[in-house]
C-alpha cells in the first residue's frame, strides 16, 4: 500500500518540479533547475520516510520496574527553571550521566493539577505559596529511565533547600531560594507511579538506545 503511495506522489512532485523550472527558467535558469531538483526529492523523501516516524511504543508500564535498568521516575522543571532558560542544562546532566529520557513535554499546570501534585504538603503553612507558584508558568515534564534513577535523580537536583545543596548538584549550581529551586523529582517509587500517571496519562516512549551496552553491564 505504501509502495503505490509513493508511486503515487512521485510523479506530482516531478511535475511540480518542471513547472518551477520553466516559470524561473528566463531569470536565472540553472539556479531554478536546481532549486526544482531540490523540491522534487523533498516531495520524494516525504513519501519515502514519513510513516517510519511514527513510534512503536508499549510493553511497559508508564512507572516502568523500580529496581531495575527500567526504573522510571518523574522529574520536572519549574516555572522558574523555565524562565531562567535552564531546561538544556538541566536534561544535559541526566544525558550525559547515561540515562534514558523516555518521555517529555510542556505544561501550564492548572491550580488543581498543582494541588493534586502537592497532595502530601496540603496540610503545610506554605501550601497556597507552592500551588500558586507552581502553577504561574509552564513547566516542563520528563520521565527519566534507568538504574537507581529515583534515588540518584534526587542526589543530582540536590537539596530541597539550595543554600544545603553541595556545588555540581543542580540546585548547587543554579538555585538559592527555597521557594526558586527550579525542579522536583520523585521521591520514592510510589511517589513516581502516582506522578507518573497523573502528567504522562497518555503513556512515555519505550525504545532501546544503541549506546545502552556501554552504559551497563
Amino acid at each position: 500500500m505504501f509502495s503505490r503511495f509513493a508511486r503515487l506522489t512521485r510523479p506530482s512532485a516531478r511535475a511540480a518540479a518542471r513547472g518551477l523550472a520553466s516559470r524561473a527558467a528566463p531569470v536565472a535558469s540553472g539556479n531554478a533547475m536546481r532549486l526544482a531538483a531540490g523540491f522534487a526529492f523533498a516531495m520524494g523523501s516525504v513519501a519515502t520516510f514519513a510513516p517510519s516516524t511514527v513510534a512503536d511504543c508499549g510493553g511497559l508500564p508508564v512507572y516502568g520496574v523500580p529496581g531495575t535498568n527500567q526504573e522510571r521516575t518523574f522529574l520536572a522543571c519549574k516555572p522558574d527553571a523555565v524562565q531562567r532558560g535552564l531546561v538544556g542544562d538541566i536534561i544535559a546532566r541526566f544525558e550525559k550521566r547515561g540515562y534514558k529520557l523516555v518521555g517529555l513535554k510542556m505544561v501550564w499546570p492548572t491550580e488543581e493539577m498543582a494541588q493534586n501534585h502537592y497532595a502530601d504538603l496540603s496540610k503545610k503553612p506554605f501550601f497556597p505559596g507552592l500551588v500558586k507558584f507552581f502553577s504561574s508558568g509552564p513547566i516542563v515534564c520528563m520521565c527519566w529511565e534507568g538504574k537507581d534513577i529515583i534515588k540518584q535523580g534526587r542526589q543530582m537536583l540536590g537539596e530541597t533547600q539550595p543554600l544545603a545543596s553541595k556545588p555540581g548538584s543542580i540546585r548547587g549550581d543554579f538555585s538559592i531560594d527555597l521557594g526558586r529551586n527550579i525542579c522536583h523529582g520523585s521521591d520514592s517509587p510510589e511517589a513516581a507511579e502516582h506522578e507518573l500517571k497523573m502528567w504522562f496519562p497518555e503513556g512515555v516512549s519505550d525504545y532501546t538506545k544503541a549506546v545502552d551496552s556501554w552504559i551497563y553491564e
